[in-house]
């Protein structure tokens, strides 16, 4: 698969000011490894594989970099427990199960980690 590019967008909880970040999906993404992130949408291969929040921010839509796949949320290095379906992500606006994307608190090192390997 090609390199691709997404996006996760992020809503303060207390400004209500609205938070862009890039994903970058390497050709080789395979389980275990990290997604790319950029504030500087969009990622690309030379972005870091982490990222902060400024303010506590609720994930309000995630355009995935791929077809299929999972990526999974982690927090300071540990394993969240929330999962992203591509697949799921990559329906219709309506299709999209917005509920379980999560609350990000400022402070915290955030990575997303494939856990199903990225395809087109």
């Amino acid at each position: 698969m090609a390199a691709t590019t997404g996006t996760m967008m992020m809503r303060g909880v207390q400004t209500g000011r609205k938070y862009t970040l890039g994903i970058y999906n390497t050709a080789s993404s395979a389980a275990g490894t990290y997604v790319l992130t950029d504030w500087n949408n969009p990622a690309a291969s030379t972005s870091p594989n982490f990222f902060t929040v400024p303010e506590l921010a609720d994930v309000i839509d995630f355009i995935p970099t791929a077809a299929t796949g999972q990526i999974e949320f982690t927090s300071d290095g540990q394993r969240t427990g929330v999962v992203v379906d591509y697949a799921a992500f990559g329906a219709t606006n309506q299709g999209r199960p917005v509920g379980v994307l999560p609350r990000l608190q400022p402070g915290k090192s955030y990575r997303l980690l494939v856990v199903s390997v990225l395809a087109a």
